[in-house]
């Protein structure tokens, strides 16, 4: 019989908020899986095993997928082929395999990666995670939407254009990925005059993690910060 496939959504970073389904399943599993930051080669650490590195014992087996942050895609295909291969071995052999991923495996998640390409091969459950998204906005004690206003979200690695163009017709949005698109976020946001609307999440739940006013946001931000833009409606 086979292995099952899990997604293990971990949360943004705060190990207090994995869920028990989360917490029980890694301690279940002998198989864990995550992605880790790859340099010229060499493999990083990697933020999801940080987050709950006091569930994984020495008896687990490990697999780290090394991914490079560029824009050559392909090298990420290879990464997650390479790795699947050897997680499909795993689950060949009858061993449970818990993949884990920052904030929720389904938003922005490494998971679907995995789930695309062993999916329809083996049993696969997902157990979602508080998301980013969740956790910037209880860091800012922020109300994202309400009543019958609409939540965009998006990220900014897409072109200025369409990041305006899709901003302009939303109350309110989460933008993801800032990283080293600040600048084009602040012009975007000056454009259409919602800079006052906005505000700057970094490192969401993290002890390192802080809110600002968007007006005060660095102008470098780390890849794990969000921008949030709401309404201050009236009740």
């Amino acid at each position: 019989m086979s292995g099952t496939l899990y997604g293990v959504g971990v949360g943004p970073g705060d190990p207090e908020l994995l869920t028990l389904k989360a917490a029980r399943v890694l301690g279940e599993v002998p198989v864990v899986v995550f992605v880790c930051t790859e340099l010229k080669g060499v493999a990083g650490p990697s933020m999801a095993r940080g987050i709950v590195a006091d569930h994984i014992t020495p008896d687990k087996t490990e697999i780290a997928i090394p991914i490079e942050m560029s824009e050559d895609l392909g090298h990420g295909r290879r990464a997650y082929d390479a790795a699947c291969i050897t997680i499909s071995e795993h689950l060949s052999a009858g061993r449970d395999v818990a993949m884990l991923c920052e904030g929720d495996p389904l938003l922005y998640g490494s998971f679907m990666y995995v789930l695309e390409r062993l999916g329809s091969e083996f049993k696969a459950v997902t157990i979602p995670g508080v998301s980013s998204l969740g956790a910037a906005a209880a860091d800012a004690n922020l109300s994202l939407v309400s009543r019958t206003e609409s939540l965009l979200v998006v990220p900014a690695t897409i072109d200025e254009a369409t990041l305006q163009d899709r901003l302009a017709m939303t109350d309110a949005a989460a933008i993801f990925k800032v990283g080293r698109h600040m600048a084009k976020i602040k012009r975007v946001l000056g454009t259409l005059g919602r800079v006052d609307d906005a505000t700057y999440v970094e490192r969401a739940s993290g002890v390192d993690g802080r809110v600002l006013a968007f007006t005060d946001a660095p102008d470098k931000a780390p890849y794990f910060s969000m921008v949030l833009v709401t309404k201050r409606n009236a009740p």
